[in-house]
């Protein structure tokens, strides 16, 4: 037992005065990742922020071995997203997916959460994070999208994925981005389902 609480329900502690104690809060279906140097990455999830309120967050830790820092992402929830302000950041959300690349990128799509509007709702956003900044990539700064398919097994600018949440990704050794299936909505709009469709993307 390394660190955090042996009780539920923890508040956020993020502090600039005394970093030694912070700690994200209580959370579940958050995404993380390891990068070049072993430091972990956590990022979002469904939980409680620095106030003891419990909804989706996007706040950015990184753990080095020892301490917890608070590196990005607001300290209250249900933060809407930056998209092209020159200040970007992923709006609070939960059940998205991530990878990482061969440079040490962090590739992150979608979940349930916050557009740029403050709406809540199904993202298919694709944001990388390079350890200093995030930049958006593609995909909508608005929730419940549909998916723009295009012709099977031919790439194309204008092909992209529906939202969704629950998504499996990976990264290949030649660094695309790979995405199968989740929760979301698929070509014709509407209801959000399962989905089976297997994506590629090239950086």
């Amino acid at each position: 037992w390394v660190s955090g609480s042996d009780t539920r329900n923890q508040n956020g502690t993020y502090s600039d005065a005394d970093p030694a104690n912070n700690v994200p809060g209580g959370r579940q279906a958050a995404v993380s990742w390891i990068d070049a140097t072993g430091n972990l990455w956590l990022f979002g999830g469904f939980g409680n922020d620095s106030g003891g309120t419990t909804d989706s967050l996007n706040d950015l830790w990184r753990w080095d071995g020892t301490n917890w820092t608070w590196v990005s992402g607001s300290d209250t929830v249900n933060q809407p997203g930056a998209y092209s302000t020159g200040s970007d950041f992923p709006g609070a959300r939960y059940a998205s997916t991530t990878s990482t690349d061969a440079s040490g990128n962090a590739w992150l799509l979608g979940g349930q959460g916050y557009d740029v509007g403050g709406n809540n709702g199904r993202l298919n956003d694709l944001w990388r994070w390079d350890g200093t900044n995030w930049t958006w990539i593609s995909g909508s700064d608005t929730v419940n999208q549909a998916g723009s398919y295009g012709v099977q097994g031919t790439a194309d600018v204008l092909n992209v994925p529906g939202a969704r949440n629950y998504t499996m990704s990976w990264i290949d050794t030649s660094g695309n981005f790979w995405l199968f299936g989740g929760i979301g909505i698929d070509s014709s709009g509407g209801t959000a389902s399962q989905l089976n469709g297997l994506w590629r993307y090239q950086p």
